[in-house]
């Protein structure tokens, strides 16, 4: 509804602006080369025995360990991702819904400043005890932490897309008669659909490090209780190795996220072509 809203406050525009050739594949070649850059650099350390291989294991060595080790890494991997995508999804459903009622109101948005301000910058890490009192040690607790560092970028980034939704959208919506909650749903979650992107991009991030991080601490199990407990026996490959799936678990969810929401957000990017012609 947004864009046509949008298009129907928008001049008409003639040919959209010229296309880059292959801007995409070039920074996927660029990324690769880069992967290629560190792995030489790594061979060549390790090879020549300028660094230790009892610290720094050999390339081989640490895919050795990565076929050995599949079955308890993706074991631990299933916990991490359980613990990870409940914070996650109860983390950008109250972040949104949170995020577009305080932004919609002056006065929700004064009374949470204080709050907001207090408890963003609060590291995860730090409310671990709390946790394993409220919920003891589990998926709950890792969750729970979760749902409070992936809280922040979302609701965040809702409320300044609520407070900065165009005035001409909503005065057009008023003018088909639509009614509060009808211009809230056909007006304002449109516009702030890009905002609110962003912020649970930037959670899904976030949210994989802090439950890895937790593991770790806590050791509650999950892909950072492998890496943990490989590293106290003395197994530095199948840390490596469990570190590594970790770098490229977290690379796939955004590169899988960025690819969903390019598809579902097309019409945004149209509409903003649209209007800049």
């Amino acid at each position: 509804m947004t864009s046509v809203i949008r298009a129907a406050t928008t001049r008409p525009a003639g040919s959209g602006p010229a296309r880059t050739p292959r801007p995409r594949l070039r920074r996927r070649l660029r990324g690769a080369a880069g992967v290629v850059v560190v792995l030489a650099v790594w061979a060549l350390l390790t090879e020549t025995g300028v660094l230790d291989t009892q610290n720094l294991p050999t390339i081989p060595a640490v895919l050795s360990a990565l076929g050995d080790s599949a079955t308890d890494i993706l074991a631990s991997l299933g916990t991490t991702l359980e613990a990870m995508f409940i914070g996650l999804v109860v983390a950008s459903v109250a972040g949104g819904a949170l995020g577009l009622a305080v932004g919609l109101s002056a006065w929700a948005d004064a009374a949470t400043d204080v709050i907001v301000r207090m408890m963003r910058p609060m590291p995860s890490l730090a409310l671990i005890p709390v946790a394993i009192l409220l919920a003891g040690l589990g998926t709950t607790m890792t969750s729970g932490l979760v749902t409070f560092a992936a809280f922040w970028p979302v609701f965040i980034n809702a409320r300044y897309g609520a407070r900065q939704v165009e005035p001409r959208l909503l005065d057009t919506g008023r003018a088909l008669h639509f009614g509060r909650w009808e211009l809230i749903w056909r007006v304002v979650v449109p516009s702030t659909a890009p905002a609110i992107t962003t912020g649970v991009r930037i959670a899904v991030s976030m949210a994989l490090v802090v439950t890895v991080s937790v593991e770790l601490v806590a050791g509650t199990g999950g892909l950072g209780g492998y890496v943990l407990a490989a590293e106290q026996g003395g197994s530095i490959p199948q840390m490596y190795a469990g570190i590594i799936v970790g770098g490229a678990v977290g690379w796939l969810l955004n590169l899988a996220f960025t690819a969903v929401t390019r598809r579902a957000l097309r019409w945004e990017a149209a509409t903003a072509r649209g209007g800049e012609a």
